[in-house]
């Protein structure tokens, strides 16, 4: 785990349980809300140019996750995707790219498991037999679970679940939402989460 380093004063995180899960959307809404100056999308296994992409052009692609941040307003958006063994490292040089102050948003499961966050969202979408292999660890650290009944998780009773989440991760808050209006409560929420977690800012 890094230290706390030189450059946002508060780091959010949103990582998920699975892929489309909606984790793009969140931390699209976050930066808006909060106007987070910054973002950071952090991934394992995608085709990048380099491990720390930082070109505009490319950061801001339509249709792809760092365009969504900064279409949100993140006025500085990078993407780290580092092969396995070097994303502490790489993490710490795309940390350093960002000015001091300021609220920054990091959307990835991996980048829980080396930076110290504020404020830790984890986005549900499947069973837990289903989790791709880093969502267990990021579950452990979030703040607020997110859990969204309108595909999979549908059949499961609520109650079921709750239970389950409380014994994985005990110190969290629990939210769970079968519509959009329901989403929509969710998501002011935990833009209100954050901002109290976040005082410093």
């Amino acid at each position: 785990m890094l230290e706390k380093l030189a450059g946002p004063s508060a780091i959010i995180s949103v990582s998920s349980s699975s892929k489309k899960s909606g984790k793009s959307t969140v931390a699209a809404f976050l930066v808006r809300e909060l106007d987070a100056e910054y973002a950071l999308k952090v991934s394992k296994g995608s085709h990048s140019p380099s491990p720390i992409v930082t070109d505009p052009e490319l950061i801001s692609r339509a249709g792809t996750d760092t365009g969504a941040l900064v279409s949100a307003g993140a006025r500085k958006v990078i993407w780290v995707n580092a092969s396995e063994g070097k994303l502490d490292v790489e993490l710490q040089e795309a940390i350093g790219m960002f000015p001091p102050g300021g609220v920054l948003v990091v959307e990835g499961n991996s980048a829980l498991e080396h930076l110290p966050v504020d404020f830790a969202v984890f986005v549900m979408t499947v069973p837990f037999e289903e989790f791709k292999p880093s969502a267990g660890a990021a579950l452990e650290k979030a703040d607020l679970v997110l859990v969204d009944r309108r595909g999979s998780l549908a059949p499961e009773p609520q109650e079921r679940l709750n239970a389950a989440l409380a014994g994985k991760v005990p110190g969290a808050r629990v939210m769970f939402y079968s519509s959009e209006a329901e989403l929509d409560e969710a998501l002011s929420e935990t833009a209100l989460m954050a901002r109290s977690r976040t005082p410093h800012t």
